[in-house]
């Protein structure tokens, strides 16, 4: 197996920057958005990274469109980055952008997203141990009985993914193959930030289980 990694993070967050017309800068920046002291796409990348440490992982890849100068720079210098040209055209081309740059040097690809913050590093584990186990199928993630995010697609799905365009990411790919994929569920993977208002809720949710911890 050689898996690579592509955290998805190009779009511009109208929707955001609709919710939060006070902000200004890299505050209306979803992508950079304030996420337990840390940018937002730095948390996501700081949960992926720990899976390098397997030998099957190769590279942790992050796409980048809508205001990729300025989130570059917040980036850790070792970070591979992709950068989208038709992020605008919305999530399926830049998927399948991502994935056609990467395909020769891959045997599987990890999709992840990069506002879903409250998906853990385990779960994201738990995706790779099961493709290890079941490398010819779909590992996806399975939430309130919707097939979403991240997943793992094995190379003979590659030329599918490549296909995608508009607005239509990995989702409908995960419905047509129903049968031939596994899911590990995830509760949390429900929650990505869309607006100011699911911002705050993550941080709540992010504040309520560090108070947890520190009880035990």
């Amino acid at each position: 197996m050689q898996v690579n990694i592509i955290l998805l993070a190009a779009g511009k967050g109208q929707r955001f920057q609709d919710s939060a017309p006070n902000q200004v800068g890299c505050d209306a920046i979803k992508q950079l958005a304030n996420i337990d002291g840390k940018p937002l796409i730095v948390s996501s990348i700081d949960k992926l990274q720990p899976l390098l440490a397997h030998d099957v992982v190769n590279i942790l890849y992050v796409t980048l469109g809508a205001n990729k100068n300025v989130i570059k720079t917040r980036l850790p210098a070792e970070i591979s980055i992709i950068a989208s040209q038709h992020w605008s055209q919305g999530m399926g081309h830049t998927l399948a952008e991502s994935v056609q740059s990467i395909k020769a040097h891959s045997s599987h690809v990890l999709i992840a997203l990069a506002d879903q913050a409250l998906i853990s590093t385990d779960h994201y584990q738990a995706l790779l141990c099961a493709s290890k186990k079941k490398p010819n199928k779909i590992i996806a993630t399975l939430c309130d009985e919707q097939l979403m995010a991240p997943a793992i697609f094995p190379e003979k799905y590659f030329p599918q993914l490549i296909k995608l365009q508009g607005d239509k990411g990995a989702g409908q790919l995960l419905k047509q193959h129903a049968l031939q994929k596994d899911a590990i569920g995830c509760s949390k993977a429900k929650l990505d930030i869309d607006t100011l208002a699911d911002l705050e809720q993550v941080r709540q949710q992010l504040k309520h289980s560090q108070q947890e911890s520190n009880l035990h």
